[in-house]
């Protein structure tokens, strides 16, 4: 498909943003994270004080009546975090209220999102809960609540290929 904004033919291909783990593991040095990490492919623990989870920050996407997910990690307060995992693999999770989270990724090419604060919606034990972001004028939440364009989608999807 050609892209109405560049010209170019970015493909059928959209893969999407994702980031492995938050931030702040990266910022440990390779024997604190053997010691002071606990983690999964969900969740990460560091020092037992600062808890994280993997979650959606999804984008609509008009020209695909869909939406482009960026991959994401999330701060939890401890008890938030701890009720995210009673409820883990619960069927009914999805009506438990959300719960406000801070955006644990740093994403390239917008100004600073670490520290972004936003809602965390569970959604079902077999799906990602996905974020939606705090009503502001940062780029990225108003990018939430407008909707970006296909072109931008290729643009997110190319930060680390």
């Amino acid at each position: 498909m050609m892209c109405s904004q560049c010209g170019n033919d970015h493909g059928d291909e959209l893969g999407e943003l994702a980031f492995r783990r938050p931030d702040a593991l990266f910022a440990l040095a390779a024997a604190e994270r053997q010691s002071k990490v606990r983690e999964s492919n969900d969740w990460c623990v560091i020092a037992g004080e600062r808890f994280f989870l993997r979650a959606l920050l999804p984008l609509a996407v008009a020209q695909l009546n869909d939406s482009y997910c960026i991959g994401i990690w999330v701060e939890l307060q401890p008890t938030d975090f701890e009720r995210v995992c009673e409820l883990w693999r619960d069927e009914r999770q999805a009506a438990e209220p959300p719960f406000t989270v801070r955006l644990a990724n740093s994403i390239p090419t917008l100004a600073e999102t670490l520290g972004l604060e936003g809602l965390l919606q569970l959604s079902g034990p077999t799906s990602r809960p996905s974020v939606t972001l705090a009503a502001s004028s940062h780029p990225l939440a108003v990018e939430q609540a407008k909707g970006i364009s296909l072109h931008r989608a290729h643009e997110y999807s190319q930060v680390f290929a």
